[in-house]
């Protein structure tokens, strides 16, 4: 048992001892943005340090019992504190509820498969008794995926079934299993052999699993250049009520519609992966070529940014550009803010509230590398850009997991702290950037910070992180007023539901009007066909019945 643990042990991110400060300037930024008094500065708004209590299991002895003789008793939990756990993940909702203390609907019990023979029982023994699976990874869904509104198991795969099972070097591929989280995985591939790479690495990576990167199709820092993750699977094995589905790590087939690109995405919807082939690269840091460059205004930086993905010579791997004000607030963050170099830049014609940070990095082979960030470096010369150097971009990447923590604490000062992100054409991209940023900026007191993460030929991401006072008393629903007012402006804009967070059950209600009537039939067809009587992650995933 859990008697000691609190909400707090559950809502906060990462490492569950750390507990995250923020330094002498975020602490100056946020009392001046947002007019916080000093109690506010120093006290803990909703901290959730209180117990954790939910209601009891509603499964019946029998059923435990048999979950138990399936998986083993060791592997089967109905404790309170972990079924707290497993009910919520990461969104600014769920933390919102975790701080009020509550836990409207847990799993009822929360099982650890220790192999997929042990999926395959366990998925057989509750489509007969009807008893909701939830597959459970990293714990860091922001879509609520891994919500269990009708209770059931929650099924944690990290426990055990968290190893490489093969790394085949002729065909640059490794077979994992779906629990492994993000740093073992690389760490493994990184000292094997000559080294190799995943390649794939979100902001979740120390607290997200291969199989969430697979069922949510997410993207990493370096997708630019190695892509998605639907870019990276070859081949997947998956536990559906009907059956198990394995496809093979062809290098490419024209063999009917594409059965994996049906599993990417699925949330859980339509089974549980227990295996994944996915390609490997070559793990050559030395060889890295970085730049970074600061912009004039953000359409400049765009139109450079396109200009070099349609240039045909190459593509860096992590290429991104902050807009005005995300630059302008990790200028005053680091304290250059009035600086000397604050000063020559403005004088240059770089000024505050304009100018725009462009970050890149090329892997690979070492002329390629080179090759390609020279092209890049050309074309930013040419739209006006001044160069910085490869220090900012390494910076960067130093503190590109750790900023994640930074939430916490901003929540602690009654700040509404949350991120939007969608996928757009190369048209649309700047209509739809200005239109969300002057609905989110229309909010009084409120910081809107945008970057592009994710490019592509035709188009890229936009990604939005808000910040903003909550209306106290009313948390939630000042937090879901506002925030369907963003998706409403993104999708009015020609943006995507999402580029890479999935739609969980936060973007279900506008599942039906992104694929139309009839596409959004198809999916449920197939999920109905999956997974006949509704038991994989039901209560409204991607939209579904």
């Amino acid at each position: 048992m859990h008697k000691d643990k609190t909400y707090r042990d559950i809502l906060k991110w990462g490492d569950p001892s750390h507990e995250e400060t923020l330094d002498a300037h975020l602490l100056e930024f946020a009392g001046k943005t947002f007019g916080l008094s000093k109690g506010d500065l120093e006290g803990k708004y909703l901290p959730g340090d209180a117990s954790v209590r939910v209601r009891k299991s509603a499964l019946p002895k029998p059923v435990i019992s048999a979950l138990e003789k399936i998986a083993g008793a060791g592997n089967v939990s109905v404790d309170g504190f972990e079924r707290a756990y497993h009910a919520y993940g990461k969104f600014f909702l769920d933390l919102v509820y975790l701080r009020l203390g509550r836990v409207k609907y847990p799993p009822d019990a929360v099982v650890y498969p220790r192999d997929e023979e042990d999926v395959m029982k366990l998925v057989a023994f509750c489509n007969a008794k009807k008893i909701p699976i939830t597959p459970f990874g990293g714990h860091s869904s922001v879509t609520r995926g891994v919500e269990t509104p009708r209770g059931g198991i929650s099924l944690d795969l990290t426990r055990h079934m968290n190893g490489v099972i093969r790394v085949n070097e002729v065909n640059s591929t490794v077979t994992v299993q779906p629990g492994m989280y993000g740093p073992a995985f690389e760490e493994y591939l990184n000292k094997f052999k000559s080294g190799f790479t995943c390649g794939h690495f979100p902001q979740s990576f120390e607290y997200s699993t291969v199989g969430g990167w697979v069922v949510t199709r997410g993207a990493g820092q370096a997708s630019t250049g190695y892509g998605k993750i639907e870019d990276m699977v070859l081949s997947l094995r998956v536990v559906t009520p009907r059956g198990v589905i394995e496809t093979k790590d062809y290098p490419a087939a024209a063999i009917g519609p594409d059965i994996d690109q049906v599993i990417i995405g699925s949330e859980g919807a339509f089974g549980v992966v227990t295996e994944v082939t996915m390609k490997i690269r070559k793990f050559l840091p030395a060889n890295t070529a970085y730049a970074s460059f600061i912009f004039r205004d953000f359409t400049g930086a765009v139109r450079a940014m396109r200009e070099v993905m349609q240039g045909e010579f190459g593509k860096p791997h992590l290429f991104r550009i902050s807009d005005y004000e995300e630059t302008d607030v990790a200028f005053t963050l680091k304290g250059a803010e009035g600086s000397l170099a604050d000063k020559v830049l403005s004088f240059l014609g770089y000024k505050p509230l304009k100018r725009c940070l462009m970050f890149v990095a090329v892997e690979g082979e070492r002329d390629y590398a080179r090759f390609v960030v020279n092209k890049v470096k050309a074309v930013a010369k040419a739209h006006g850009a001044f160069a910085t150097g490869a220090s900012p971009t390494k910076k960067w990447l130093e503190q590109r997991y750790s900023s994640a923590y930074l939430r916490d604490p901003l929540m602690d000062l009654g700040l509404m702290t949350d991120t939007l992100e969608t996928a757009v054409s190369w048209e649309n991209l700047v209509p739809l950037w200005s239109a969300v940023r002057a609905y989110i900026k229309a909010r009084p007191d409120t910081v809107c910070m945008v970057h592009i993460s994710h490019v592509y030929e035709n188009g890229a991401n936009l990604y939005f992180t808000f910040l903003s006072p909550i209306r106290k008393g009313q948390d939630a629903d000042d937090f879901i007023k506002f925030h369907k007012g963003i998706i409403d402006t993104v999708h009015a804009n020609g943006g995507s539901l999402s580029h890479h967070h999935g739609v969980g059950k936060l973007m279900a209600p506008w599942m039906r009007d992104e694929l139309g009537a009839t596409g959004h039939g198809l999916v449920q067809a197939m999920k109905d066909y999956c997974d006949p009587k509704g038991i994989m992650n039901p209560g409204g995933t991607l939209g579904l019945k």
